[in-house]
């Protein structure tokens, strides 16, 4: 799904794709079947079903990136592997996940679990500006994160603000509007209080 979206703008005005497939608004997510959509805040054509499987490997595969939370190992394959086992469906529950879990997985040794683990626990301590980089939320890159966490401290102020007060800390309106949309969601709000029990650092 992934890198379908890239080619979703040209699909949505009648073009096929390379295996000579239409794309059309109406057609559904191939793995959860929700009716394709595009918003403000995400204007390229993508499934809304913040549960569907893809877009729970997406978000984890963002999380785990180099210039995000910067976790080795975290690549889309095994994130796959992780969610189809159960293992974790978010990314806070990525940190619960215990080593020999990891080392019974299909392809895995205790080394490698090792280094993972590690690699988790080491992301824990990383800058908050990460984090909130990597929840993901639309329009928020790695430049609006570092200008709201500068300004207000602590994930949890960004959070706490409202969108006028987002946007005089220097970030677009569209941009402050996507964060407060975002955070008015109970699932990601819940999201935040457990990465926060996991231990991910919070204070810029």
């Amino acid at each position: 799904m992934i890198k379908s979206i890239g080619k979703l703008f040209a699909l949505a005005f009648g073009q096929s794709t390379a295996g000579g497939q239409s794309f059309h608004p109406s057609q559904t997510c191939t793995e959860c079947g929700t009716r394709w959509m595009r918003t403000n805040e995400k204007p390229d054509w993508h499934c809304p079903n913040l549960d569907c499987p893809a877009q729970l490997r997406a978000r984890m595969v963002h999380w785990c990136r180099p210039g995000v939370m910067d976790i080795a190992g975290g690549d889309a394959p095994f994130i796959a592997q992780l969610v189809g086992s159960g293992l974790a469906r978010d990314v806070a529950e990525l940190y619960r996940i215990k080593v020999a879990e990891l080392a019974a997985l299909p392809g895995m040794d205790k080394d490698s679990a090792q280094k993972f683990f590690e690699a988790l626990t080491f992301s824990q301590k990383r800058d908050a500006w990460r984090m909130l980089y990597g929840l993901d939320i639309p329009l928020v890159g790695p430049d609006e994160a570092k200008a709201l966490c500068r300004h207000f401290k602590s994930v949890d102020n960004v959070f706490a603000a409202s969108a006028e007060r987002l946007a005089r800390a220097g970030v677009a309106d569209a941009v402050a509007r996507s964060i407060v949309h975002w955070h008015s969601d109970s699932v990601n709000r819940k999201l935040v209080k457990r990465l926060f029990k996991a231990g991910i650092n919070f204070k810029a």
